[in-house]
């Protein structure tokens, strides 16, 4: 007569095994079945877990790998282990956090990268709109500082040349007359009154000063 040594539980044919995650001997009373293998000839041997946690921790430490669920007839297989109808749900949950946690790390890392607006998509595609919003605002505050940083090196470069040279406005077409003193305070057209873009003024003047 075979005995559990975990539960107690004793008859004949009693079916001992282990816990696959920690180890611990149990009995088909006190361990579940969370899936099997195909051995051959149509047998199949069941692998046993003690806990949710401990099952949680085997598939977590496969699908940290990389591993998805495989399709096998009618029903899931993690790593040649075809699981239960709620084990296999309970895994595809844990592929997807997992995949979660992937993108918003390479987020995480574009965005360290000033590639904010492909972070952008990468939020998105997660529907956190929010966050989404953010790191297009931050790639346009990084965009709107460097354009000032350009402008203010090429006003420096004209004054310490004694440089000028003529804008034409692009709305009214005039001819707008900068130099070193006067370009930092250039923000629209004294013919027509159109606003002067920062971006169209730094291009020119780095055509102008280059």
């Amino acid at each position: 007569m075979a005995v559990c040594s975990h539960c107690g539980n004793q008859r004949f044919g009693l079916k001992l095994a282990g816990c696959l995650a920690c180890g611990r001997p149990g009995c088909e009373r006190c361990l579940s079945s969370f899936g099997h293998v195909f051995v051959a000839s149509n047998r199949y041997d069941a692998r046993w877990i003690c806990s949710w946690i401990c099952y949680d921790r085997w598939a977590w430490s496969i699908v940290s790998q990389g591993h998805h669920l495989q399709s096998v007839g009618q029903g899931w297989a993690l790593q040649g282990v075809t699981l239960g109808p709620d084990y296999a749900a309970r895994t595809q949950r844990m592929i997807d956090t997992h995949e979660r946690n992937l993108q918003l790390a390479h987020a995480k890392n574009l965005m360290d990268a000033e590639r904010s607006e492909d972070a952008a998509g990468i939020y998105e595609g997660l529907r956190m709109w929010k966050e989404a919003g953010d790191a297009r605002r931050t790639g346009r505050r990084a965009v709107t500082t460097q354009v000032q940083v350009n402008l203010n090196e090429l006003i420096r470069q004209m004054r310490d040349g004694g440089l000028t040279t003529t804008y034409t406005c692009p709305a009214c077409r005039s001819p707008i007359l900068i130099s070193g003193e006067t370009a930092s305070n250039l923000r629209t057209c004294s013919y027509c009154g159109s606003t002067i873009q920062t971006t169209d003024l730094v291009e020119f003047l780095r055509r102008a000063v280059g």
